[in-house]
């Protein structure tokens, strides 16, 4: 009887803890750059980042391009050397 008391107590604390989650939603903090995919709840901003849809929060930075990766090695070759990511 006591191990069933103390299995119901655990399961009632799990229960409870994780009813209490309640995770950061920045105003802006997901670049959306590459496929235009956002998490619930925010939009993708012609700026490149997922924006909360509430407006909630404000975005105090800009995503950085880091160009491509190679350049082309010839007169007629327009693809880079390496993948773009």
């Amino acid at each position: 009887m006591a191990a069933l008391r103390l299995s119901l107590a655990l399961t009632l604390a799990a229960l409870l803890a994780g009813a209490c989650f309640s995770p950061r939603q920045p105003g802006c903090a997901f670049s959306c750059v590459a496929d235009g995919r956002c998490p619930a709840g925010y939009s993708c901003e012609p700026d490149g980042l997922c924006h909360r849809d509430d407006g909630v929060g404000s975005c105090d930075f800009k995503p950085q391009d880091a160009g491509r990766d190679g350049a082309a090695d010839a007169e007629n070759d327009t693809a880079a050397d390496v993948a773009e990511d």
